[in-house]
Formats: structure tokens, sequence, C-alpha cells
């Protein structure tokens, strides 16, 4: 970071553990001149207003990886660096709560790792001609609201690539690849390897679907789009980093051109936290 100067402290009411955590980096800021200040947010609730971010320099949160997706779309996914604390379960895209000495240092010395999240864009048309559209850093789903397989047209760049039935499909960032899209059966992607992927949902089999069966690994700059067929009896839901719309009939995915930064304890790498946080550690004996 060039400059540090004003740093926004976030933290949810509802996660005690994590709000008297940020409570400690607070007069550690202040001993070195840097000016920080608390606000508490509750995250899960989407009418919460957004914090106000003239002159921030920095943002810091704590919480699990749910939390940085619902602040990353409250703040519609700011330029300013963001640095995630981890008190939730996973927190593969947040830093352990390391002593608040340790952290500052390494935030105001420099050697924190950037690690660069491309922001998807989503719009969308519902099947009452309304449009709609959101942003994310983690992953877009299309998926099925019934009981019924969805059947879907999809189209890369124009090209129709597929007449698809299946439970849906996830449209992921690097990020998003380690989440749902994994759970799926899709491949992890480094974050250096700037891309999207598309991951279908349980397709059927039978070949008079010809539903595409594999994950497809795509430039950052392809557009993916998605037509639903017969959605009257085959109605599709969106689920864009966790956040639902209902009655799609169509969808388009692409990159939105720009890039969150999240600070990384220095020495991070992004394969020890595979390990650590995906795959668990195993003796050498295994």
């Amino acid at each position: 970071m060039d400059r540090l100067n004003t740093v926004l402290i976030l933290g949810d009411p509802g996660n005690d553990s994590g709000l008297n955590y940020l409570k400690t980096l607070i007069p550690v800021f202040k001993e070195n001149g840097i000016e920080s200040r608390l606000e508490e947010i509750s995250l899960k609730d989407s009418s919460t207003p957004a914090p106000e971010l003239d002159g921030v320099d920095l943002i810091l949160v704590a919480g699990g990886d749910g939390a940085l997706m619902s602040l990353l779309r409250m703040l519609n996914h700011p330029a300013i660096p963001v640095y995630g604390i981890n008190f939730g379960r996973v927190g593969f895209l947040m830093n352990p709560a390391r002593e608040a000495r340790e952290v500052v240092g390494q935030i105001i010395s420099g050697s924190c790792v950037q690690q660069h999240l491309p922001v998807l864009e989503a719009i969308w048309k519902t099947t009452t001609g309304e449009s709609g559209s959101a942003a994310g850093v983690n992953d877009v789903v299309l998926e099925r609201a019934s009981g019924q397989t969805v059947h879907l047209d999809v189209f890369i760049d124009g090209v129709r690539l597929n007449a698809y039935s299946g439970d849906g499909m996830v449209v992921a960032t690097p990020a998003g690849s380690t989440a749902y899209s994994l759970a799926a059966g899709g491949p992890v992607i480094h974050p250096d390897v700037v891309g999207i992927l598309a991951t279908p949902l349980n397709a059927h089999r039978p070949v008079q679907f010809h539903s595409l069966q594999f994950p497809v690994v795509l430039p950052l700059e392809t557009t993916i789009r998605l037509v639903g067929k017969g959605v009257d009896k085959r109605p599709i839901r969106l689920v864009v980093d966790g956040e639902a719309n209902m009655d799609i009939q169509e969808l388009s995915v692409s990159a939105r051109g720009d890039f969150v930064t999240l600070l990384r304890l220095e020495g991070y790498q992004y394969v020890k936290g595979l390990v650590s946080r995906i795959i668990g550690e195993v003796g050498d004996d295994v």
C-alpha cells in the first residue's frame, strides 16, 4: 500500500468474538499514528446502510467468507484493499486472528501479500420481463427452484455450446472454484490463473439431452449466457455470492472489469491454504 492514514474497522454485533478482537487493534493503530474507527454493522441484514468510505485507505472485517461476501456486496466491491480476519468456519479468503501487534505491524510495513479477485457481473431477465443485476467475487449459480430439472441453452461468447438438462450451472471465479463448484466436481483454479469457470450441476446422462458433463475453464473476458426453457413448469432461481433471486428467464455473466484486493498475511501461499482449509493435513506415513 502506498499510504495508510485511515483504517475502517467493521465488526458484526452478532459475532462477539470477532468484535472483541477488532477492538484490540484500535490502540495499536493509534500508537503508530494511524487513525482507525470501529463501526458495528449487521452483515446479515441487506437493509443495513453502507459505511462511509471517503478518506479510507484500508478496510478490516472479522467473520467468515460469507461475511466477507456480504460486506463486499454492501460496498459494491470497492477498490480499497480489504483485510479479513477469520472468525467463521472455513474462512478460505480470510486471515487467521494473530496477535494484534503482529497484524498491524505487517499491514503498516507493507509486507502483506495482495490477492486480486475479479468481480463478476450477472445481468438477468425474469419471467415477468423485469431486469436485474448483481456483482460477486465468488460464484453465480443458476439452479432449479422446484423438483423438476432445468433446461438451458448455454452460449459462450454468442456461440451455442449446449442444450443442457440438469440441476443447473455454476459460474465461478478462481476464488469461487473452491466453493460450490468444487463440491460439484469442478477443478480448483489458482488465483493467479485469471479466468472463469462453468461447472454443470448433476447433468442428465441420457444421450437425448446431450447435456454438458464436464466443467469448462474460460478466459476472464468471456461472456456466458444461459437461457431457460419451459420455465413455467421448470422455475429457475439465481444466487450471486449467496444472494438469491427468483423466476429467472435469462442470465448473462461476464467480468465487470475491476478487481477486489484482499490483503493476506506475510508468507501467505495459496497451496498451503488449500491444504489447511480444504484438503486437510495428513501424516508423513500416509
